[in-house]
């Protein structure tokens, strides 16, 4: 099920996957639903899980593409505050999401036991079932994501972008 066929009116998390393919002009798919949220079309939920991944890495993208990362860019970033400190693409990007219509849902601790539970029963990473654990606290009933290992997710519908290799 690709994100174009998204019912309006859905409530749909929103994986950083999507945010990252959508920033840099990789999927057509992903924009589209991120309009479609701006428009409030579709209600899209970001966690700050899925936030603090996208800010992450367009960090990181950021300081490869301007040539500073070295070989292992997280620890090259780690050790030059500097560099960090240079770093403003990135802070622009969420800024703007953070502007937008997105629904930002923040971990609570019972979020942890349902995500321990969703990893036993699912065999899900920490972030990805602690995520879902959130959204599936916030109401959300679809996911966005193009990681589709997780269309194994249970009491939720995946719809993953089309226009990927």
């Amino acid at each position: 099920m690709n994100l174009d066929s998204i019912p309006a009116g859905a409530r749909v998390l929103i994986d950083a996957n999507i945010l990252i393919y959508a920033r840099l002009g990789l999927s057509a798919e992903c924009r589209r639903l991120l309009e479609r949220c701006l428009t409030r079309e579709i209600i899209g939920v970001v966690t700050t899980i899925a936030l603090a991944e996208f800010c992450h890495r367009r960090m990181v993208q950021e300081a490869q593409s301007r040539g500073l990362s070295g070989s292992n860019p997280a620890r090259t970033l780690a050790r030059n505050p500097g560099i960090v400190r240079a770093l403003t693409g990135h802070r622009l990007e969420v800024e703007d999401l953070l502007a937008g219509e997105l629904l930002i849902v923040a971990v609570e601790s019972g979020d942890f036991a349902r995500a321990l539970d969703l990893q036993g029963s699912h065999g899900l990473l920490t972030n990805d079932s602690l995520n879902l654990a959130c959204g599936l606290r916030a109401g959300t009933s679809d996911l966005a994501t193009a990681d589709r290992q997780l269309q194994a997710a249970p009491s939720i519908r995946v719809w993953t972008p089309g226009d990927l290799p």
